[in-house]
């Protein structure tokens, strides 16, 4: 089954955040029936908005069963209207309205559980064993508050400007409830997210968060899916695992935390059980917009295991999926190319990732530190061997060891001596090419010509200059073609 986003028909885009959360418990609620297969939601919500063609969606995904619906939000009331359809026939096999209170909307779930289970002739046992054992929500207004949080931060990456703008709704949702823990679990996520791609996090501040929240309600599957990543990062390895454990068992579709189990068996070099969880992965939201991240982690596994071609062909599909938040992709490719003797490509490869806008992680000491973030020593041989592998294939392929040149330097306009001005070209074509020799010499940083020369024919402060460009070194000459010096 795959449960598409549930239409707002409230006519204010701003409530969508309702419907979107009564989609994401129907997704969980209905993957713990047993022996049941949901789609994931980040896969589902690429329908979002779009029409509806069950047989298509039956062939794409490889399921039996669309539910979709609506939810019509009205003053403290909700009315969701839901309907199961057949992907073979596309026959509407059932469908019914339910009113709430605009406080109850995700207890509903329930109710709309049981009532599909019995229409599909499930075991009732089993639809009630699928309900969740959940705290409801102290407060509802920093319930409400927390969604919309949610909301943004989910639809935007949890990272950048556009997610950035979720968090403060969190906040005030804890201004009112201090153990509201969807609130929790997102300003926990916006702490430990930026650590995983090398950027400056809070860790400590991340892990009181989580821990909060899993202290009052221990049956919140994302909770344990953010736990699990903050012992990826102290490298507690063993204990990550059972935090993805706890989450699947908690939500079957918690694609999250398929993933991060398939890398939590990377870090323990157990490099087969790792690409059975990407494979799990990758089939419970074959349409993911972090696709390329599973991918790419397919391919360090082939790293791992010397399976080179395989490794090339994975690292390859991760980038074509998208060349962002995939370093390791990338080196992962480079460092097979330069293996199997391909430099020329791996160079290339090299160019094409350093040219993409992305911080951090493009040079040698910034991989080396992100080693750390993974490996110890007692490190599994192989995981610490394909760290190595990749490192090193960077340096060959040309990456810098750190980001300061070893020469920064402007080459200022040579002055023509001759006192005849039809002379200059002279002067101009020396310093142009002692800026390109300069600019050749590896890990140098040389001014562009055309910056040079807005300094022509005036006072030189070799100081100022320094501090506008940051080069360290400023040369300037004087030529005389009458004895040419």
């Amino acid at each position: 089954m795959v449960v598409l986003p549930f239409a707002n028909l409230s006519g204010d885009p701003a409530q969508d955040y309702l419907a979107d959360a009564l989609t994401d418990e129907l997704t969980t609620s209905l993957a713990r029936i047993r022996d049941s297969f949901v789609i994931a939601r980040n896969t589902a919500f690429t329908y979002k908005g779009k029409p509806i063609d069950a047989k298509a969606i039956g062939k794409d995904l490889g399921v039996r069963y669309v539910l979709e619906g609506s939810v019509q939000p009205s003053g403290g009331q909700v009315r969701v209207n839901a309907q199961l359809i057949d992907t073979d026939s596309g026959a509407h096999l059932w469908a019914e309205q339910f009113d709430t209170p605009r406080a109850d909307l995700l207890q509903m779930q329930d109710e709309i559980v049981t009532r599909l289970a019995r229409a599909l002739e499930l075991r009732l046992p089993e639809a009630e064993a699928a309900r969740a054992k959940r705290i409801p929500a102290a407060n509802p207004d920093a319930e409400d508050l927390a969604l919309q949080c949610y909301g943004i931060v989910q639809k935007n990456g949890y990272i950048g400007k556009e997610a950035e703008a979720g968090f403060p709704l969190c906040e005030q949702a804890l201004a009112i409830d201090p153990n509201n823990v969807r609130a929790l679990v997102a300003l926990s996520v916006k702490y430990y997210l930026p650590i995983l791609y090398g950027l400056k996090g809070d860790l400590k501040k991340a892990d009181e968060l989580i821990s909060r929240a899993i202290a009052v309600d221990p049956n919140f599957a994302d909770a344990h899916d953010v736990k699990s990543w903050i012992f990826t990062i102290q490298q507690r390895f063993d204990e990550a695992v059972a935090e993805n454990e706890r989450a699947i068992a908690l939500n079957p579709a918690k694609i999250d935390s398929v993933a991060s189990l398939a890398f939590d068996y990377q870090f323990l070099g157990q490099f087969e059980k790792s690409l059975e969880n990407f494979d799990r992965a990758i089939r419970l939201s074959p349409r993911d917009s972090l696709l390329n991240g599973r991918y790419g982690g397919k391919a360090n596994n082939y790293l791992a295991l010397k399976q080179y071609d395989q490794a090339i062909d994975w690292a390859r599909r991760a980038i074509a999926v998208d060349p962002h938040n995939v370093p390791h992709a990338h080196a992962t490719l480079i460092a097979t190319l330069e293996l199997t003797g391909r430099e020329s490509e791996a160079r290339e490869a090299l160019q094409r990732y350093l040219a993409l806008p992305l911080d951090g992680l493009k040079t040698i000491s910034a991989w080396k530190a992100w080693k750390a973030t993974y490996t110890n020593k007692d490190s599994d041989p192989r995981y610490l061997e394909m760290w190595n592998q990749q490192i090193e294939g960077l340096r060959k392929a040309g990456m810098p060891e750190d980001d300061k040149p070893k020469l920064s330097i402007v080459v200022l306009p040579f002055a023509n001596l001759s006192g005849d001005a039809g002379q200059d070209y002279l002067a101009d074509a020396l310093t142009d090419e002692l800026t390109t020799a300069l600019a050749r010499i590896r890990d140098s940083f040389v001014i562009a010509r055309n910056t040079a020369f807005t300094y022509k024919g005036k006072g030189i402060d070799a100081k100022a200059i320094a501090r506008i460009w940051a080069s360290a070194t400023c040369w300037r000459a004087r030529s005389s073609p009458a004895a040419v010096r």
